[in-house]
């Protein structure tokens, strides 16, 4: 695959500055779920496919968005992202099949965790929230204390 390292961050520091710098850490939360869950996914199509997806938003809020974002990577299927600069062509999110398999089966849990993170939080159950979103990163997110 070509690429265009110069091009990508380019791309991605355009609309991290129209969002008050909420992308690239948005993408690091998307990318520490990867991590501590060991999906399969590359990490370029993660930041392609956040990045297009911010592209469109008037804002960035981490518990809405990081919700948002697993549930448009499930709507997609993980299917292949025409890279958004137009350099690169069609970016794979897995190196297999079998991969992609075992990424749709953890990205249909942590959907369902995120989206009950977030009832809680709208909830007022902020320690419920907390709780899904413990389960979201394998116990690598915060304890809460009241």
């Amino acid at each position: 695959m070509r690429i265009s390292p110069d091009s990508h961050n380019d791309y991605v520091a355009r609309i991290d500055r129209r969002l008050d710098g909420k992308v690239k850490p948005l993408i690091r939360f998307i990318k520490a779920w990867k991590f501590h869950r060991s999906v399969p996914l590359s990490s370029f199509y993660l930041e392609m496919r956040v990045a297009k997806y911010a592209e469109s938003e008037p804002s960035i809020v981490y518990d809405i968005d990081v919700a948002r974002v697993l549930k448009s990577l499930w709507d997609h299927q993980l299917a292949k992202l025409q890279e958004p600069t137009g350099f690169s062509g069609f970016v794979a999110a897995c190196k297999s099949e079998a991969q992609r398999e075992d990424a749709l089966s953890k990205l249909s849990t942590a959907v369902m965790r995120a989206q009950k993170a977030r009832k809680a939080s709208i909830d007022g159950a902020t320690s419920d929230a907390f709780y899904w979103w413990r389960l979201l990163y394998n116990e690598a997110f915060p304890n809460y204390y009241c």
